[in-house]
């Protein structure tokens, strides 16, 4: 029988639930790199129930650790977005939810929120490193840490696949939470105790056809999500072209409009002194014509050497003569 995979969340939460503190103490060792003395989880995460109309939310899996110390861990299998303000968000709940109304701050506790992601995402792709751990640290001062209340851990499956350290308790967990059917796997459990008790405990519930059957629900759900979201990113950038193209060319033709009433306006200035040069010209020229006319018909030079002289009609010349008569 295939075993069921770790990093199926409904999975996880069954064999990392009440009942199985012992394997859960190791794998969240191998992460905090801290000895767990004690630890309490939750009542209510055994997942054996239906989902109506296959309607599934991110699960995560809490524990109370050492001193009080609360704990968070999730499995995401895919990128839904805004995985940075989503961790924040839930550290932020984990950690104020400790107080009730009216007690004071120092009865705070540090709380801890550790991400096993199968997927790379932001910054984190320019980190080859499989396990990175985030404080709020001074900037000047590196060293310095604001507060240990603040931890969140980050784990890379695609990096840990890559990695080939069997030694490293932390990717022994990974590539058991990854494939718990691979050979390498199962040579595991004779060198690792809880890594051996983890997979007969899966072993156990992988025999549960209620819990095979919730893991496809679960599997198939997160597939319909991504192609929902492969479909609409896809139609959303189509739609998106289309309507820059529209308003690309709505924009560029009031831009071609201002630019060419622009330089319309350029040129008609441009072509009317020109012509305005031009006709100024020939006005002058037909004015300076007149009055030599009118000179020479006042010296009564004939007609036909005015004429000859300055170019204007004879008709012009006539009407020029009755009015000086």
């Amino acid at each position: 029988m295939q075993l069921l995979k770790p990093k199926n969340d409904v999975v996880f939460h069954c064999l990392f639930r009440k009942g199985n503190e012992s394997i859960t103490k190791a794998l969240i060792s191998s992460i905090i790199e801290e000895e767990i003395d004690e630890i309490e989880l939750d009542n209510d995460r055994y997942l054996l129930q239906t989902y109506p109309d296959q309607k599934m939310g991110i699960l995560d899996l809490k524990a109370k650790l050492n001193d009080g110390i609360i704990c968070n861990i999730e499995i995401q299998l895919a990128d839904k977005g805004y995985t940075e303000k989503r961790l924040l968000d839930y550290w932020s709940n984990l950690y104020s939810m400790q107080l009730k109304i009216g007690e004071k701050y120092h009865k705070l506790q540090k709380a801890i929120i550790i991400l096993i992601a199968d997927y790379d995402f932001g910054r984190l792709k320019e980190i080859n490193k499989v396990h990175t751990k985030w404080q709020i640290r001074e900037e000047e001062y590196f060293e310095k840490v604001l507060t240990e209340d603040l931890e969140i851990h980050i784990i890379s499956l695609p990096k840990a696949r890559k990695k080939n350290d069997k030694c490293n308790q932390l990717l022994q967990w990974l590539a058991f939470l990854d494939n718990p059917n691979n050979e390498g796997v199962k040579e595991m459990k004779k060198k690792n105790q809880d890594i051996a008790d983890a997979l007969w405990k899966l072993e156990e519930i992988s025999e549960d056809e209620k819990l095979r059957k919730i893991a496809e629900v679960r599997e198939r759900w997160e597939r319909d999500e991504l192609s929902a979201q492969d479909y609409w990113k896809e139609n959303g950038l189509a739609e998106g072209r289309k309507q820059g193209l529209e308003e690309g060319r709505a924009q560029g033709l009031e831009q071609g409009r201002e630019e060419g009433l622009e330089q319309g306006l350029e040129q008609g200035l441009e072509q009317g002194k020109k012509q305005g040069k031009r006709e100024g010209r020939e006005e002058g020229i037909k004015e300076a014509q007149l009055e030599i006319a009118k000179e020479m018909l006042k010296n009564e030079v004939e007609v036909e050497m005015i004429i000859k002289c300055t170019g204007i009609a004879k008709e012009k010349l006539e009407e020029l003569k009755r009015k000086f008569k």
